[in-house]
């Protein structure tokens, strides 16, 4: 829109001064002059022309529509009968009336050149009318779907979107965000403290909220570039929804499983140290004790996967540094046991996450690379940082990690690359660590060779 009100007045003067100017300055005559015979012929002239201009600005406004079909004709219609009566009727009806042939504005035109002139510059003002008409119903249309678009974002959007200004003072907000951003138009306490954090740190902040007894919602606040912020609600599973109520009903079952799985572990474990029993007795109450221990990590894996989906992270300022040293002290002695070597590379790299998320998410992939590796083996924790992120890097040379896995099959949940191994996984470490990677808005990414090794990269933004 500015560039065409700059554009139109230079349009008009090219067209309507420099022409006669440079003519009058060569010729010394005033290239073409208008003659009205009386105020009510001057009046004529200037309702033929104004009504001449709405016309050709409608010629562009209806070009520009996509039911021409419709509208043409109608159009087309009513601009021949307002040309007619403008240029036709009026001055007849003016002779008639005066009793005169003598039209009522007459033209003098001083040569070829200033007629040339004249022709082009008032085809030249048809044409760039209906230019304006084009870009102005473009305009409009725009302007309308925008208003449609945002009475949907605002009204029937489950998810609510919410602005607010460096200070936190509400700049637009649709229906679903003020339900669940406010209470008594004061913004939720919780909301406001993310929103907050999200504003100091310029960097994206999400965590899970109860609003109320019914309704627990997903909240992400996100910086953006005018010292603002966004704040995304998106509703979580209610209740009473079907599916959720056979997650709850799956994991009651999956928590009351473990205290007959540790009664089972103790009486098989009893069992095998019995002195007066057989080896084939004791090799029995082995195998039961193995498999009940296996089955438990099996569930508390599936408990700590359903936390992860409805316990908000703990954030707390830390040094991921620290973080990589006490997941070597878990493993060190144990590599020493094995025959394996575990090294850890670190710098400074503050970051506000939870901790012991990340602790585990590292454990697990360190516990993964000295399981699936031979004695002599060399396992390295490197930490690097980039501008605008951190990468953890946790290589090793051992068994590699088959094709078919590779690059993102091996972080499906029940996957597991030696289901017959004997190692007692259950198919669900990568997939939390995954789970633990993007809660804090980071990627995780394997490479890997048979026989040679596998790398696994972490990337946690700053």
């Amino acid at each position: 829109m500015r560039r065409l009100i700059l554009l139109v007045p230079l349009v008009i003067l090219l067209l309507w001064g420099l022409p006669p100017f440079f003519i009058w300055i060569f010729s010394g005559s005033i290239p073409v002059t208008l003659l009205a015979a009386d105020v009510w012929a001057l009046l004529w002239w200037s309702a033929a022309l104004i009504a001449s201009a709405a016309i050709c600005f409608g010629f562009g406004w209806h070009g520009a529509n996509t039911d021409k079909q419709r509208v043409w004709p109608r159009f087309l219609l009513l601009a021949g009968l307002l040309l007619g009566v403008c240029w036709l009727v009026l001055p007849t009806l003016w002779s008639i009336l005066r009793e005169t042939q003598q039209p009522p504005m007459t033209v003098r035109i001083i040569g070829l050149l200033p007629l040339l002139w004249l022709l082009i510059a008032v085809f030249g003002t048809a044409l760039t009318l209906v230019l304006i008409g084009q870009h102005f119903r473009v305009a409009y249309e725009q302007a309308r779907y925008q208003q449609h678009l945002l009475r949907i974002v605002h009204e029937q959007l489950n998810e609510g979107v919410a602005l607010f200004d460096l200070r936190q003072r509400l700049q637009w907000a649709n229906i679903a965000a003020q339900n669940a951003l406010f209470h008594q138009q004061q913004l939720q306490p919780d909301a406001a403290r993310l929103l907050q954090r999200a504003l100091e740190t310029q960097r994206s902040a999400s965590q899970n909220f109860a609003v109320s007894e019914t309704m627990r919602v997903n909240i992400q606040a996100n910086p953006l570039m005018d010292n603002a912020a966004s704040v995304i609600t998106r509703p979580l599973q209610n209740d009473s929804d079907q599916s959720n109520f056979y997650e709850r009903f799956i994991r009651r079952i999956v928590h009351d499983m473990r205290n007959p799985l540790a009664a089972i572990t103790a009486h098989a474990s009893n069992l095998y140290h019995t002195p007066d029993g057989d080896s084939a007795a004791k090799n029995t109450a082995l195998t039961i004790e193995n498999e009940a221990q296996r089955l438990t990590r099996l569930v508390d894996s599936l408990l700590f996967d359903a936390r992860l989906s409805y316990v908000p992270l703990a954030l707390e300022p830390l040094d991921l540094a620290d973080v990589v040293e006490e997941v070597f002290f878990q493993h060190d002695e144990r590599a020493i046991r094995e025959g394996k070597t575990l090294e850890i590379e670190t710098l400074p790299a503050p970051l506000e996450a939870d901790r012991d998320l990340l602790v585990r998410a590292l454990s697990n992939l360190v516990d993964n690379s000295l399981k699936y590796s031979k004695p002599g083996a060399v396992v390295r924790i490197g930490l690097e940082a980039t501008p605008t992120a951190y990468t953890i890097r946790i290589r090793d040379n051992g068994d590699g990690i088959p094709p078919d896995y590779l690059p993102d099959r091996i972080f499906e949940a029940l996957v597991r690359v030696r289901p017959k191994d004997g190692g007692g996984g259950s198919g669900l470490g990568l997939s939390i660590v995954k789970k633990i990677v993007e809660l804090h808005g980071g990627q995780i990414s394997v490479e890997s060779t048979l026989g040679q090794g596998t790398v696994m990269t972490l990337c946690l933004p700053k």
